[in-house]
């Protein structure tokens, strides 16, 4: 873990921080999920696993991350942090997404992202009882160019899982590299699909058809993570499966959650 804390244009994805100086050197509630930098143009969000003690889901649907905002008892109002998020663009704000780690006030690196949208969620608040939750839908902001190249449907099932590793990445564009910008080849889509392609129209959690036909005409399922974006996260296609959205929110919300997610690793390990 980092003790020193950088600039935060030189944040570093992936890497570690010491929660309480980074709130030292800009500010902030160490303590709050959402913390808005007073005297710094910056909106510092947390997430982690203990957040679903409240009643908090978050997480990534596609490119998306969806986080759910504050407030522990009782329907989710648009105040204070809440209000932080959506209106950080007017504000002049930046959002930076941070993760909990096991070890006390050590934070990984997400990334920036910025507000996209917001939607009510039913979820359960502190006590046990449902409520509307406020939950935002969040667009990563990169310094890099995604270069998609292939149609990824095209694509037999050995190469998609190559690409999805990042083993075959196209190679970057000439004079488009600078100091600040560098060309990546984007693999959150290739896992995703991959994911898809790998389930066949079948959850992975139930072993069920998917329950309906999604928009796309292809069967609804959601890609899970088993585990979380620090220990190998949404760029490994090891890492997911495809769940029908009731398998999905009793991975996250069941009380045999733990138990539940455990019961698919173990179920993917042994194909």
């Amino acid at each position: 873990m980092i003790e020193g804390i950088p600039a935060v244009s030189a944040l570093e994805e992936g890497e570690t921080y010491h929660r309480v100086k980074l709130h030292e050197k800009y500010g902030g509630a160490r303590y709050r999920g959402i913390a808005p930098c007073k005297d710094h143009p910056y909106v510092f969000i947390f997430t982690g696993d203990s957040g679903e003690e409240y009643g908090y889901l978050d997480e990534f649907r596609g490119d998306t991350f969806v986080y759910t905002g504050e407030g522990r008892e009782g329907d989710m109002e648009m105040t204070q942090g809440n209000k932080a998020i959506r209106d950080h663009r007017k504000d002049g704000r930046e959002i930076h997404l941070f993760e909990s780690n096991e070890e006390a006030w050590s934070v990984t690196y997400v990334g920036q992202f910025e507000y996209a949208g917001w939607f009510h969620q039913r979820l359960e608040d502190t006590n046990g009882n449902y409520r509307k939750a406020i939950c935002f839908e969040l667009e990563p902001v990169d310094n890099n160019v995604e270069i998609e190249t292939d149609d990824l449907g095209q694509l037999d099932l050995e190469t998609l899982y190559e690409r999805a590793k990042g083993n075959s990445a196209p190679e970057a564009l000439e004079g488009e590299t600078t100091a600040t910008k560098r060309i990546t080849y984007s693999r959150s889509k290739p896992v995703k699909e991959y994911a898809l392609r790998v389930a066949d129209g079948v959850c992975q959690g139930c072993e069920e058809p998917a329950p309906f036909i999604g928009k796309d005409g292809e069967p609804f399922l959601e890609v899970h993570h088993l585990h979380r974006r620090s220990d190998g996260g949404p760029d490994n296609p090891d890492n997911v499966v495809a769940l029908c959205p009731n398998c999905h929110r009793r991975v996250h919300h069941g009380q045999d959650k733990n138990e539940f997610n455990n019961a698919v690793v173990e179920k993917i390990d042994n194909k």
